[in-house]
Parts: C-alpha cells; sequence; structure tokens
C-alpha cells in the first residue's frame, strides 16, 4: 500500500501534534503549505490529532492488548463421533 504525498504529510502533522513533537510538526506544516495544502485541511488535521489525544493512554493500551491476545481456548473441532451436542458434526 502506498500513500499519496499530501495524505502522508497530513499524517506525519497530526502524528506530531499527538506525540507533542514540535520541531517535526514545524518541518511537516512548511512542507504542507509549499505543496499547496490550504490551511483548512491542515486545521483539520491538527483538530483531529488534539481529539485522539484526549483519550486516555490506558484505554488504548487495554483495547491494543485485547485484540493482540491469543483466544483463551481453541475453536471445538468437530469430528465423525462428535458427542457435544451442538449438531456441528452434522454441517
Amino acid at each position: 500500500m502506498s500513500l499519496d504525498n499530501r495524505t502522508a504529510i497530513l499524517a506525519r502533522i497530526s502524528a506530531s501534534v499527538a506525540c507533542n513533537a514540535l520541531a517535526s510538526l514545524r518541518v511537516a506544516i512548511m512542507e504542507a503549505l509549499e505543496m499547496g495544502i490550504n490551511k483548512a485541511d491542515i486545521t483539520e488535521a491538527i483538530n483531529l490529532a488534539f481529539e485522539i489525544q484526549q483519550q486516555p493512554i490506558n484505554h488504548a493500551t487495554h483495547l491494543t492488548e485485547q485484540l493482540l491476545r491469543e483466544p483463551m481456548k481453541k475453536p471445538h473441532q468437530h469430528g465423525a463421533h462428535c458427542d457435544c451436542g451442538c449438531g456441528g458434526h452434522h454441517v
């Protein structure tokens, strides 16, 4: 997957804001302006990052751990002599 230059620079602006990386933010905004990206789009990317930044980090950590956790038990395997009563072996 390849991002176009406009999308990439707006993502850099958002990431710089979210990380409070001021030097990176300055460079990214200057590049965006030189590319002709309008100020309204830059402001929208910045405001989105501020909105995301308001979410507590522990919520993001919890969600990430939940999504990447291995399943606790393996899916039920059905065989010819399955006696679990779920009816899955007749499928």
